[in-house]
């Protein structure tokens, strides 16, 4: 039941730093970024990143945790 449940997270976890993957220089190019005034796009890519910046350690952890028992 475990090993059930950490390949679901996993999964989940990849499917996150994938999509951060792609939709980042999508944001990128699409939206208008600027560093003296809040933007849509400011926001979108700010939200990108950090999310990227949580899901990727919690991802590689969550592969060495499974690994080692």
């Amino acid at each position: 039941m475990v090993g059930i449940c950490r390949t679901t997270t996993g999964r989940w976890l990849l499917g996150v730093v994938l999509a951060v993957v792609v939709l980042l220089p999508l944001a990128l190019t699409q939206f208008e970024i600027s560093p003296h005034r809040v933007t849509l796009g400011t926001v979108v890519v700010t939200a990108l990143l950090l999310i990227g910046t949580i899901s990727l350690p919690a991802l590689l952890f969550a592969e060495w945790h499974g690994t080692d028992e």
